[in-house]
């Protein structure tokens, strides 16, 4: 029966192209399939293809929209990633607002007073390679709610009728709002229009102080709880739809806020993601220097899916940013570390290489940048012995170099950053930067931070085979 089924599907392929057969292996390509995007079948791989990978999606609850996401100085960088990457994927397209009228300090010392709002961590929303300007294809230019300076002379200035919907996040941007005429006229602005507005954690706080949130069913953290809890009907809940206002309690609830937004846009939108992973274990191999984005993402997502995360500590044979003496802290390339800032303890785990077992995960992915190197010069037979265990081993950006270097490309077919062009190929490989992600047989890949959703399913899709 499974030789007959085999038979069909190369029949299939040979007569009706190669999308049809990738449609036909699983209902999650399906899925996957139904933002627009092309997965095809090359060989023994499936390659996420066509032109819209790493770019905003033509299809989905979001389509034709446009989201705002209003941030302040000491906006969450982790929320800012995640809906940089995914408020695309459900077919929206979002533009940073920021809130330039009352500016506060760099979180880098030495840098001088900011012209634009930055990051808890570090991150600006500028272009080139201070940041999300990496993640360009996904995002429309910043706007500034006031005449900018700087980076920001040119941004255009926000216009509240301009958008479908505002997403206000979180961290300790909400505190530089909440007094803030500029940014309260902004966000009223908006709300009196009547489209939906969310907000995580302390981004509730503008909305409490221009009573928006009065009488509603909200959640919160606890920045914002004890507030709510006297003038709102309070849900001690990861998220809370009341009419058109969504509130999300933390970071970690990022893309379950985005899909509670889908929904009220569009009341026939299925959640398929939710727990889909449920009972698989995923490890990211880190060192150090690696790409915040390509870790952030994937971890809020993953675990939105259900899978069991872990971070695997690996030593590096130097560090770029080193810690204080006795703290082992791993740095990304833009402020984030492990431990994560900003997600608790209970929703991840790290186990540190000596201690890890093959046990401990299903697939192990490798975050790009220069961790990949630190990760081929240290610890390539770590991966090699995973995969000769049958993991999934699934490299992103720089990350199949290791992989290389562990000589596991042989015959396969992978994406990636250019740099890894010569690491594949060498080692027998075909690089295929033309492809988002790709699955050839145990190896997962994925090609750099704008491709981070198609990347996840790509995992996701191997790991449910």
């Amino acid at each position: 029966m499974n030789r007959l089924i085999a038979i069909v599907l190369v029949v299939t392929f040979v007569c009706f192209g190669s999308t049809s057969l990738a449609a036909a292996d699983s209902s999650f390509l399906k899925v996957a399939e139904e933002t627009g995007i092309s997965i095809t079948k090359d060989g023994s791989a499936t390659a996420w293809t066509g032109p819209y990978g790493g770019k905003i999606k033509p299809k989905g609850p979001l389509a034709g929209k446009k989201i705002g996401l209003v941030v302040a100085c000491e906006f969450s960088d982790w929320q800012a990633y995640y809906f940089g990457d995914y408020v695309g994927e459900f077919g929206g397209t979002p533009q940073f607002v920021m809130d330039n009228n009352h500016l506060w300090k760099s979180p880098k010392p030495m840098i001088g007073v900011p012209t634009e709002p930055l990051g808890m961590w570090g991150l600006s929303l500028s272009g080139g390679m201070s940041g999300l300007g990496l993640n360009g294809n996904r995002l429309l230019p910043p706007a500034v709610m006031q005449k900018g300076e700087g980076l920001a002379k040119d941004y255009p200035i926000a216009k509240p009728g301009d958008y479908d919907a505002i997403i206000i996040l979180g961290g300790h941007s909400g505190d530089i709002m909440q007094p803030d005429d500029v940014a309260l006229k902004f966000i009223k602005a908006v709300a009196d229009r009547g489209v939906p507005v969310a907000a995580i954690g302390g981004g509730i706080l503008p909305l409490i102080k221009l009573k928006v949130v009065n009488g509603k069913k909200v959640t919160g953290n606890q920045v914002v709880d004890f507030m709510l809890k006297k003038v709102a009907d309070f849900r001690n809940e990861a998220v809370v739809t009341d009419g058109k206002l969504i509130t999300g309690r933390d970071t970690v609830d990022a893309p379950a806020v985005l899909r509670a937004l889908c929904k009220v846009i569009d009341p026939k939108f299925e959640d398929k993601h939710k727990n889909i992973l449920k009972g698989k274990k995923v490890m990211a191999m880190v060192a150090d220097d690696f790409e915040d984005i390509e870790l952030c993402a994937p971890a809020m997502e993953l675990m939105y899916r259900g899978a069991e995360f872990v971070v695997g500590l690996f030593a590096p044979y130097m560090q770029s940013r080193p810690a204080l003496l006795g703290l082992d802290v791993r740095h990304g390339n833009f402020g984030v570390s492990v431990p994560f800032q900003e997600i608790p303890d209970g929703y991840y785990k790290i186990i540190k290489e000596k201690d890890l077992r093959m046990s401990d995960f299903d697939l192990m992915y490798i975050p790009g940048a220069f961790n990949p190197w630190r990760i081929t010069i240290l610890h390539r037979n770590f991966i090699g012995d995973a995969y000769a265990a049958g993991k999934l081993i699934a490299p992103i950006c720089h990350g199949p170099i290791p992989v290389a270097a562990a000589d596991l490309v042989k015959g396969k077919k992978l994406t990636g950053w250019l740099a890894s062009e010569d690491a594949v190929n060498i080692m027998g490989g075909k690089f295929m930067p033309e492809w988002a992600a790709a699955i050839d047989g145990q190896i997962v890949s994925g090609r750099t931070p704008p491709e981070v959703p198609e990347f996840v399913d790509a995992m996701t899709e191997a790991l449910l085979r």
